[in-house]
């Protein structure tokens, strides 16, 4: 069990990459997390508790819904129940600047005598870049514990670079809920290598009026075992969120997550047209080599190495099968970042209009309509 990151956090790690290119089609992913933490709420002692997580998101070109529940069974026998949604719509890209409008709603409970909801509105402008970027916006909703709702209103901005399998970011954001006021300061850091992803947060309350104050941070880290689970390992201490009503504490957490995908169904012919396994330009077939690299904001960098190539070409479920042609990096490798739902993928390539080929670093599998594709998986 994790607490969970206030939603104008989760908004920003789903913008700050939004870089130029070819969208995918629309998919739904679900996830279930079972876990077991212990938790130290400040002012409680410790206590043990097991957790059940189950979220779906759904994701689009222009832009993506998430739901996410998490219910709670202390040592004690107490229970807790949380529901999360959250959803984001981006504006087409003008030049380097886009605009985002977001939404978040929530509810909880606690031992059958504590319940919070809230109700979030968001607006931003983002200024991006190849690897880099920045966004200003602000927010206005309501929340209640258990008794008059009161306003919420806040103001946040923040960059984010990133460099190779490295990605940094930063944020500071002033919130008022109701007479309380406070500042965040915060900075995430992220780095993937192969099927494991590292990340941690650390950040300071400071000029609190009613929310506390002083240092927080977290540390998670997830091992991907297979096609259809991940280990997460996570700790570290959280602040007060007086939006949705859980009190500043200290956890350790191991969880187990089970992923689907549910994949949009392919057409009654093959939109790739005609396909061979041989390419017939300048690049040799066993040359091709591609590779999946971590990207900002839910964006994933597809490469694809192809020595000598003029152009190259990638098709796979998450394009529907329409071909996208990819950029040209300054090694001489081929990329493309695209919003691909987590679990396994089809896909091929083609270099210089030669014919479709499965290039190594997949795995290569018999498809649909009697060919070969590659497969790999996004955890």
């Amino acid at each position: 069990m994790t607490p969970g990151k206030p939603a104008w956090v989760v908004l920003a790690g789903a913008a700050c990459s939004l870089v130029s290119a070819r969208a995918p089609a629309a998919q739904t992913t679900g996830t279930v997390d079972l876990g077991v933490s212990t938790v130290r709420y400040d002012g409680f002692m410790a206590s043990g508790a097991a957790s059940l997580t189950p979220a779906v998101r759904w994701e689009s070109p222009r832009g993506t819904v998430s739901a996410r529940g998490t219910y709670l069974r202390f040592e004690s026998g107490h229970r807790s129940l949380q529901g999360l949604v959250i959803g984001s719509i981006f504006t087409p890209a003008t030049s380097r600047w886009r605009g985002e409008l977001a939404a978040s709603a929530g509810a909880s409970s606690y031992a059958d005598f504590a319940s919070f909801w809230h109700a979030i509105a968001e607006a931003r402008v983002h200024l991006l870049g190849e690897d880099r970027g920045a966004w200003i916006g602000g927010s206005a909703g309501r929340t209640s514990y258990g008794g008059p709702a009161r306003p919420v209103a806040a103001a946040a901005v923040g960059a984010w670079a990133r460099r190779g399998e490295l990605t940094l970011l930063g944020s500071a954001n002033r919130t008022f809920v109701g007479d309380t006021a406070y500042t965040d300061l915060a900075s995430t850091v992220r780095w993937r290598r192969g099927p494991l992803e590292l990340e941690a947060d650390i950040g300071a309350r400071v000029w609190s009026d009613g929310g506390g104050r002083g240092g927080f941070g977290e540390a998670n880290a997830a091992l991907t075992l297979g096609e259809r689970a991940v280990l997460v390992v996570a700790g570290g201490r959280y602040p007060t969120d007086p939006i949705r009503g859980s009190i500043a504490g200290r956890y350790a957490s191991v969880a187990v997550r089970l992923r689907t995908a549910l994949f949009r169904s392919l057409a009654a012919r093959d939109p790739r047209g005609p396909r061979t396994l041989e390419a017939h330009g300048a690049t040799s077939p066993a040359a091709v080599r591609f590779e999946v690299m971590p990207g900002t904001g839910g964006f994933t960098r597809l490469i694809v190495h192809a020595p000598g190539a003029t152009l190259v070409e990638l098709a796979g479920d998450f394009t529907d099968w329409q071909p996208i042609a990819l950029s040209r990096a300054l090694d001489g490798s081929w990329e493309a970042a695209l919003r691909i739902a987590s679990g396994v993928h089809r896909m091929d390539v083609r270099i210089d209009g030669a014919g479709w080929i499965v290039p190594t670093g997949t795995t290569r599998v018999v498809d649909d309509f009697d060919g070969e594709v590659g497969i790999f998986a996004i955890p």
